[in-house]
């Protein structure tokens, strides 16, 4: 394990809109929070436990790529059909607690 895998494992919060996340589920990750679209989140590409992890950005109104409504990069796992699906839907930055039954039905069919 390298230094910064050892040694910045948490987050630093920049104001109260930004945090950049360091070496942890989040591999490597710098949130942004805005009014309009919600989070603005971008990973690097990086090594990261030992595996190299490719770039992504995604934007989302609770900052997961689970509500993500725009998505690009070869590292988002998410199904890319379903963020034009939650934009059509939901737009952007909407109220991911009070759409989560909504939200739910969109990402797992039920």
């Amino acid at each position: 394990m390298g230094f910064f895998e050892r040694h910045f494992g948490g987050h630093i919060n920049i104001g109260r809109r930004v945090t950049i996340y360091g070496f942890n589920a989040m591999h490597v990750a710098v949130n942004v929070r805005t009014k309009r679209w919600g989070y603005v989140c971008f990973h690097p590409t990086i090594r990261c436990f030992g595996k190299w992890w490719p770039w992504y950005f995604y934007v989302s109104p609770n900052g997961t790529p689970w509500a993500a409504t725009y998505a690009i990069g070869p590292g988002f796992d998410g199904e890319r059909e379903l963020v034009a699906i939650r934009r059509h839907e939901l737009g952007h930055n909407f109220d991911s607690d009070a759409e989560r039954d909504r939200l739910h039905r969109i990402n797992y069919g039920v």
